[in-house]
């Protein structure tokens, strides 16, 4: 049977899609080769064909992840031409949706710490995205914003990594509404 001449790399990237996915889902550590390609109704050997070995694949995840994420971003900051592109990116960031579906979310926050032990070469990808989304940040933050954009970034990824840890409802929507405030430069209630 001969295939299209797209086939190729239509089938990577509906491998690095799916494995964008389980990775923000499961963790990196905790999704197989075998089972993903399983998933994907492919044989685990035809994962060879793509990436040399699971390290190609997390880094081309995360880079995938990464792009995708800033160029909604990007839209933000076409649509909003009034200086509210931050304050919409925030409500969209820290939103209850974001907090409970991860999978489809910001790898940063779903897989911060677990990319600090990988390699180099995934640390790499997962840099060079963060950058394009510190530079994006940044033109959507207003001129007189009290935080650098990395700053901000940080703010972000931490109340929504916390948001999910937490067992408690009340608090997970305590912290994604205080970033947010944060963000605008008011100040939340006192607890």
């Amino acid at each position: 049977m001969r295939y299209r001449p797209q086939h190729k790399a239509e089938t990577r990237q509906r491998i690095v899609a799916m494995a964008g996915l389980r990775f923000r889902a499961e963790g990196v550590n905790s999704v197989g080769i075998a089972n993903l390609m399983a998933d994907l109704g492919l044989t685990h050997g035809g994962f060879y064909t793509h990436f040399a070995n699971k390290e190609q694949l997390v880094a081309a995840a995360c880079q995938q992840a990464m792009q995708e994420m800033e160029l909604r971003w990007r839209e933000y900051l076409a649509e909003e031409r009034n200086g509210s592109a931050l304050a919409r990116l925030a409500d969209d960031y820290l939103s209850p949706a974001h907090r409970d579906f991860p999978d489809s979310g910001c790898v940063a926050a779903a897989l911060g710490g677990e990319l600090a032990r990988q390699s180099r070469e995934v640390r790499r990808a997962f840099s060079c995205g963060l950058r394009q989304l510190l530079d994006t940040l940044g033109e959507a933050q207003a001129a007189d914003s009290a935080l650098p954009a990395s700053a901000s970034l940080a703010l972000m990824v931490g109340a929504l990594l916390l948001a999910r840890a937490v067992d408690d409802d009340e608090l997970s929507a305590r912290l994604l509404r205080e970033a947010r405030q944060a963000l605008d430069g008011k100040a939340a209630p006192a607890a």
